[in-house]
């Protein structure tokens, strides 16, 4: 049942990518794409590569935290092999996560999967609070209806105490709270219950973390903030290459971390639709013309895809770990 969960919302974003090519027009794309010169694209490579290689280093600095150095070349391919995970299955968000704790190859598992929550975490409240900063700008800089301001706080709300919720149970214990749970719904996975000391110990890694290793959550918090700050810059290149010339750096921030909510649905490979259909919203509601929306998505896309291609060479060989 869970397995046709998953392929019926695969299918359904699918079909949303198509309706939306459809409305838009395939000639207007094409006038978008052809605008950019290879030269340009090649930039935008960089560019990526460059903000894959930061959210690398953001990984090291938390598990370097609890083992001392690692290899940077190893994480990297791991990151990669579970960003080519996240592109290609239906696990999507999920699939890329696990992908990276098991190609990490960390010297206990325990350690790698703390590291990966932090890291996600820290991610996460680096969003939220930049998606915040968008929010209270938008309101300023567009006229919005009230079911749209409702809709926008909201989300915001919602983020925000979810995000505290989480960091709140990591200190005391976010996987043998769930795990508890799952036992008072009746719901049995024998590998919960055979591995309950090792998820005990792994809530102890990921509340020592924030005991004793402010000064590292601090560093990774910050260069999360300069990771959305590159995204931006991404989006604002990307549509000057495609021809909106006139856009401003705060339109493609507001683009950018706003964008961010076509991420909540994590078992649809690459939000495929989803991503489409949150950029076309906002373009509509910054007045921009939707073809240079899905034009911008379709070359991100792209990008995407030939960076997923590390990924899968990294699985077919992995790299072992420097100790």
């Amino acid at each position: 049942m869970k397995q046709k969960i998953v392929w019926l919302s695969a299918l359904a974003g699918i079909l949303i990518f198509g309706f939306i090519i459809y409305k838009i027009g395939p000639a207007e794309i094409w006038q978008y794409i052809t605008k950019i010169s290879v030269y340009n694209f090649l930039i935008l490579v960089g560019l990526r590569i460059l903000y894959w290689f930061l959210r690398t280093i953001n990984w090291k600095v938390v598990l370097e935290a609890y083992e001392g150095k690692t290899s940077l070349l190893h994480l990297y391919i791991a990151r990669m092999s579970g960003h080519a995970v996240s592109q290609l299955t239906p696990t999507a968000q999920v699939g890329s996560e696990a992908t990276r704790i098991f190609m990490a190859n960390c010297s206990s598992g325990k350690v790698c999967v703390a590291s990966v929550i932090v890291d996600k975490t820290i991610e996460f409240l680096a969003t939220v609070f930049f998606t915040i900063v968008g929010v209270v700008s938008i309101f300023f800089r567009i006229h919005l209806s009230g079911k749209l301001k409702a809709i926008f706080i909201g989300g915001v709300v919602i983020s925000t105490l979810l995000l505290l919720f989480i960091i709140s149970k990591q200190k005391k214990g976010l996987l043998g709270w769930v795990t508890d749970i799952i036992g008072k719904l009746r719901i049995r996975f024998k590998f919960l219950e055979k591995n309950r000391e090792k998820i005990k110990e792994t809530d102890e890694h990921i509340s020592e973390f924030y005991r004793s290793h402010r000064g590292a959550f601090l560093k990774v918090f910050l260069l999360y903030s300069l990771l959305i700050m590159l995204w931006a810059a991404e989006i604002h290149l990307g549509l000057i290459f495609i021809g909106v010339a006139d856009i401003s750096f705060v339109d493609s921030f507001l683009i950018t971390v706003l964008g961010n909510l076509a991420f909540i649905f994590p078992f649809i490979p690459g939000s495929l639709g989803i991503y489409e259909a949150t950029y076309i919203g906002l373009f509509a509601l910054l007045g921009r013309d939707a073809g240079a929306a899905l034009t911008l998505v379709l070359i991100r896309r792209i990008i995407a895809l030939l960076l997923a291609g590390i990924g899968l060479l990294g699985m077919l060989k992995p790299i072992p770990a420097k100790k």
